[in-house]
């Protein structure tokens, strides 16, 4: 990129853009909405100050405004979606050569759209089951916005924002997989457990996309409604559900080394329920003895500013309480 801008081309500054508004808009969405999450699921322990979780969400929740306010790159993504959707569907010959990366899964519209499926357990643990319908839905929801877009609807363009950036990133992490047994720029490849467990969690990571996308799956007529009175289970989508199950559950015996791999020191992030070394109940007993409020039984600032006022309004109760 830098190299081309130094010798006067330009031709990829717009699809930077649009890549860049969706990726920061997807990124910073997930950050601040998997803080929450992870904060609930410790319960108390995630309430506190100790665990740092209060800090991380604060520092991410601005994100979704600095470097550019999500709700306005989200139209910068919807713009240039609509674009490619017109070059390729106003062409004399369309082809799926003119299109850029990240509008790549407009090449589905040249082909006929498949019948509406009910993927088996074992297909939904084939990566590439998801990363199509990712990306048959991001074809065409960007269909039905370019034909309704004189009356949108309510959120269009953060639906639309979002099925096509994820679309690019599931194409991104199909390629992922399918180069992690070969040697990469680093010369290392995978091997054994590691490949095993790397590709299980890129796998489920594809999976949760698309749970979070089954209204548009359903709607656009590529997954496949259960049947109304069957004898067994008439979820259709449970195959999935089943499927991240199973997976969360391979991948708990490694969730600290996944975690680890990040190689995020103690100081970085600052939180008694994250140390390295695990001691989590030590590390919060030695905040709690080190913390300036718990040194008396009583704060010095109860005194100067919370005392009189209990006592004024004790006060003012007993003389009510007199007439």
């Amino acid at each position: 990129m830098s190299s081309r801008l130094a010798s006067g081309d330009t031709s990829l500054l717009a699809e930077m853009h649009a890549t860049t508004s969706g990726l920061k808009v997807l990124a910073t969405t997930i950050a601040v909405e998997d803080a929450e999450v992870a904060r609930r699921a410790m319960g108390g322990h995630g309430f506190s100050a100790f665990s740092g979780l209060g800090r991380l969400y604060a520092d991410f929740l601005p994100s979704a405004t600095y470097e550019g306010d999500n709700f306005v790159l989200d139209q910068q993504v919807v713009r240039a979606a609509l674009k490619s959707y017109t070059n390729l569907t106003t062409s004399a010959n369309p082809s799926a050569v003119s299109l850029s990366p990240s509008t790549a899964y407009l090449r589905l519209l040249l082909s006929k759209q498949p019948a509406a499926s009910s993927p088996s357990l074992e297909s939904w643990n084939d990566a590439q089951t998801s990363i199509a319908l990712l990306e048959w839905r991001a074809a065409l929801v960007v269909r039905e916005h370019a034909k309704t877009k004189n009356q949108a609807d309510a959120s269009v363009n953060q639906r639309v924002a979002k099925a096509v950036t994820e679309a690019f990133v599931a194409a991104q992490v199909g390629k992922i997989i399918d180069g992690l047994s070969t040697v990469g720029p680093a010369g290392v490849a995978l091997k054994g457990e590691t490949l095993a467990v790397t590709k299980r969690l890129l796998v489920l990571y594809l999976l949760t996309v698309v749970e979070g996308a089954l209204v548009e799956l359903y709607s656009f007529g590529l997954l496949r409604a259960g049947p109304v009175n069957a004898k067994e289970s008439t979820d259709s989508a449970r195959n999935l559900r089943l499927a991240i199950d199973a997976l969360c559950r391979s991948l708990l015996s490694n969730a600290i080394g996944l975690t680890d791999a990040f190689g995020i020191d103690d100081w970085v992030l600052d939180s008694a329920l994250g140390v390295y070394d695990g001691n989590v109940y030590n590390a919060l007993w030695e905040r709690a003895q080190a913390e300036p409020l718990n040194k008396t039984d009583v704060t010095n600032a109860y005194a100067k500013s919370i005392k009189h006022i209990l006592e004024r309004g004790n006060r003012q109760s007993k003389a009510q309480a007199k007439l």
